[in-house]
């Protein structure tokens, strides 16, 4: 327990430097820094995520939808990374894929086509999209105020089997399904 808290602490002040980061040198193919910041709370959502048994074994594959707004950031951030004694994968896909334990998917991919694929399977779905939430999906980023934010669906994580950590919910922007309001 104690070695969670420390990890979501070091995670905060990952996410408030990145966040805060200025006058960084800009190369022509960088990563926006909402995508790294977006790709650093993809990676802490999966250590606040519990799986159900027998899809919580082997690695935890990290799937993106394409058009990986990414790059390599996120298998950069993931890359030697395990949660509970699991390696971490990040593929990017073309299709809903059933290996996938979680999913994001970008604005442009077919949020509908990801959700209706995983909809009874024990997939963490992540989008960006404002309607995202409606459509189904377990987390969403939103950006507020210049700032990554995120709101949850926690009765479309209770629908799948998937146990959404209480600290990580505390976080969460409040929204009309977000909190799992009926």
């Amino acid at each position: 327990m104690m070695a969670m808290a420390r990890r979501f602490t070091r995670w905060c002040v990952f996410v408030a430097a990145l966040a805060g980061a200025t006058g960084v040198h800009v190369r022509a193919q960088a990563i926006p820094l909402e995508y790294q910041v977006k790709a650093a709370y993809l990676f802490n959502f999966l250590k606040f995520v519990d799986w159900p048994a027998p899809s919580n074994a082997g690695p935890l594959t990290l799937c993106v939808a394409q058009p990986n707004p990414f790059g390599s950031a996120l298998s950069d951030l993931v890359r030697g990374e395990s949660i509970s004694g699991r390696s971490i994968v990040v593929r990017v896909v073309g299709e809903p894929d059933a290996s996938c334990k979680a999913v994001f998917v970008p604005r442009g991919a077919s949020a509908a086509a990801y959700i209706a694929a995983a909809h009874d399977a024990p997939v963490l779905t992540v989008g960006e999209e404002p309607r995202f939430l409606e459509q189904g999906g377990i987390i969403n980023l939103i950006l507020a105020g210049g700032n990554v934010r995120f709101e949850i669906d926690q009765q479309a994580a209770t629908r799948v089997g998937l146990m959404i950590s209480s600290r990580l919910l505390r976080l969460a922007q409040t929204s009309p399904r977000g909190a799992g309001a009926p």
